[in-house]
């Protein structure tokens, strides 16, 4: 059973297509199924599931950004765990928190939506989870990664 989307914030569209991979790339990580297997599942489930709040996400966006983070999360995260503290690894960061890295790293290596738009919709998305201080660490990350995403 999946949990009904939070008030805090309305998500629609991509939005909310960017939340699903958010929660579609955890549930990779935790379950170590393939991401086919979990697009699969949200796709004949979660999306035709009028609670799970999904119904108004573009699924094709959703597919296509879930698959193409967990392709190069590898990729991501060595990129990632260079903009971490001295003595901080992934590891110690939040699952939910990495899915978020993962998604807004693909996005950010495979799209031209500006920086700032695509950071905007991943704070929202951390909102959804996390208190200011994970917000505050989640916008300095992706403001480092983004810089140097684009500038290469």
């Amino acid at each position: 059973m999946s949990k009904p989307l939070s008030p805090k914030h309305a998500f629609k569209g991509r939005s909310l297509s960017r939340l699903a991979a958010v929660q579609a790339l955890f549930q990779i990580e935790q379950s170590e199924e393939t991401a086919s297997t979990v697009i699969l599942e949200f796709l004949d489930r979660r999306f035709k599931d009028g609670e799970s709040g999904l119904l108004k996400a573009d699924r094709s966006f959703f597919a296509k950004l879930t698959e193409g983070a967990w392709k190069i999360h590898s990729k991501s995260d060595e990129i990632i765990s260079n903009h971490l503290k001295a003595g901080w690894t992934l590891d110690r960061i939040e699952p939910v928190t990495r899915a978020i890295f993962r998604a807004s790293f693909y996005e950010l290596l495979e799209s031209k939506i500006p920086s700032p738009v695509i950071i905007d919709e991943y704070l929202n998305i951390t909102h959804n989870f996390f208190d200011a201080s994970e917000v505050s660490f989640v916008n300095g990350i992706l403001n480092s990664v983004a810089e140097k995403v684009r500038q290469s």
